[in-house]
C-alpha cells in the first residue's frame, strides 16, 4: 500500500492499494473504509512532495475521496 497522506501524529492515514485501486482510510492503525478510485489523488500528493509544495485547498477539494477523508478525520478526532 502507498501512503497518500497522514494527519498529525499518524492518527489518521490515507493510503492507496495499487492491487485493488482502492483508497484506504486508517485510524489509529485500524482500517475504517476502502473506496475504489483512480490514482489522481495519489498523483496530486506525490507531486506536492516532489515539489515541496503546500496543499491547494481549492484543487484538492475537487477529489471526492479527499472530502470523505477530511470528514472522517474530523469525526474520529
Amino acid at each position: 500500500m502507498l501512503l497518500v497522506t497522514e494527519g498529525r501524529g499518524r492518527i489518521n492515514q490515507l493510503g492507496f492499494d495499487k492491487k485493488t485501486s482502492e483508497y484506504v482510510f486508517i485510524h489509529r492503525g485500524k482500517e475504517i473504509w476502502r473506496e475504489k478510485g483512480d490514482n489522481s489523488l495519489l498523483d496530486y500528493f506525490n507531486n506536492l512532495r516532489a515539489t515541496y509544495s503546500c496543499i491547494d485547498e481549492e484543487a484538492v477539494n475537487k477529489f471526492p475521496i479527499w472530502n470523505k477523508y477530511v470528514k472522517d478525520c474530523d469525526k474520529y478526532e
